[in-house]
């Protein structure tokens, strides 16, 4: 079986290389093959070694707990609930947690709402290390806010490992904008920048031949050195509360920029030039997806799905009609785009960027409740609610 162990999938870009899906898709799907109770938030499941990862909100203790469960029959094999005393003032951005897991080499990474991490023995839920960043790093300088460096709808950055480091998005002039952790012992060995943290995850990827960390801060998408962790390139942004929420892409050797429902921006980073400029894709919430050299995504303004051509920025379509209210997630499973909802459904299309050819459309939860990202292993979907979590195996 393959794995789904991290943001966005094995490659953390919303695509998966062992998807067994049908290449008929049935005219209603089936039943779940099982649904586990997880209380609220917004964390999206992670899969490896037989397990399923997520957090959630215990809505009667008002506790946050990370949950490992049995891949095969959805039951709860740990727990660990911990008090989680921050609420964010806008309370449309929920409650949390909100954060995804990362999973690797038998370590799980799991970030809560208010900034508890821990870091726990994958199949036994054995807390390895964990850190308060509350107590540790925030709260250095503090406005009618509340702390400058965090943000403030809560900590929702998914950790990227890379060889022994875990690096997140954290916050605060202690521990910078974004870190890096010793995966063995917790131990901060590095960190970068003083701006605010992002709600985006950061990513490592090839550009003009050599690797980079890209990442959103509050005020800025950058390049960072993967050894040295200094500056190589910046793309300043400004929005709203810093409302920095979508993942970095890459194409070739450059980065597709989006933030607060204006225009996507193509960047060449070696010379800084902007290549292009799509107001008709125009993101938010949701981080689109690359499919043979083209970008789809949910435009926060028309609320429609909307393909671009990565080299020209030209839309090349638009589905006909509305396709989420304020939030989709994307995945591309072999021959089929998967779109996940806030309408609640699920719509299957042909994984084509020439033309829009939707295949199906299934509802799989209340409208308003779908609000974390579609994870897929071989043929299962798992589709988290504000209720629970469900797997499907088509």
């Amino acid at each position: 079986m393959n794995d789904w162990p991290q943001w966005r999938g094995p490659q953390r870009n919303g695509t998966t290389d062992g998807a067994k899906l049908p290449a008929s898709w049935p005219e209603a799907l089936p039943k779940p093959k099982w649904r586990t109770p997880l209380g609220i938030g917004y964390s999206s499941p992670v899969i490896a070694g037989g397990m399923v990862y997520i957090q959630g909100r215990d809505t009667k203790t008002g506790q946050e707990v990370c949950y490992g469960l049995s891949d095969k029959t959805g039951k709860i094999v740990w727990a660990h609930s911990y008090p989680s005393e921050f609420r964010p003032p806008d309370p449309t951005a929920g409650k949390g947690p909100n954060s995804t897991p990362t999973v690797d080499r038998g370590q799980v990474y799991m970030l809560g709402l208010g900034g508890m991490w821990h870091c726990f023995e994958a199949q036994t839920g054995k807390i390895l290390w964990k850190h308060d960043f509350a107590k540790e790093f925030w709260g250095v300088d503090v406005d009618a806010m509340g702390d400058k460096w965090f943000p403030v709808c809560g900590a929702t950055s998914s950790a990227l490992t890379v060889g022994e480091e875990v690096i997140l998005s954290v916050g605060g002039k202690k521990a910078g904008s974004i870190a890096g952790f010793d995966r063995k012992t917790g131990k901060l060995l590095w960190k970068a920048l003083d701006d605010r943290s992002s709600y985006a995850s950061p990513i490592l990827e090839t550009i003009d031949g050599a690797q980079q960390l890209i990442a959103f801060t509050g005020t800025r998408m950058v390049g960072l050195h993967p050894k040295t962790h200094a500056l190589l390139w910046e793309y300043p942004v400004k929005c709203g509360f810093e409302q920095t929420i979508i993942s970095p892409l890459t194409w070739r050797n450059r980065v597709l920029i989006a933030h607060e429902a204006k225009p996507t921006v193509a960047l060449e980073p070696k010379s800084g030039k902007v290549l292009w400029q799509s107001a008709e894709l125009s993101l938010y919430l949701s981080t689109p997806v690359l499919l043979k050299d083209h970008v789809i995504g949910f435009d926060a303004r028309s609320r429609r799905v909307v393909c671009v051509d990565v080299e020209s920025g030209k839309t090349v379509w638009s589905s006909p009609d509305r396709m989420g209210k304020n939030f989709a997630s994307f995945v591309v499973a072999g021959e089929s785009l998967l779109i996940l909802s806030d309408l609640g459904e699920l719509s299957v299309l042909a994984a084509d960027p020439s033309a829009f050819k939707r295949l199906k459309t299934y509802k799989v939860a209340e409208p308003g409740s779908l609000w974390s990202q579609l994870a897929v292993v071989d043929n299962r979907l798992y589709i988290r609610d504000q209720t629970g979590l469900s797997c499907y195996v088509v």
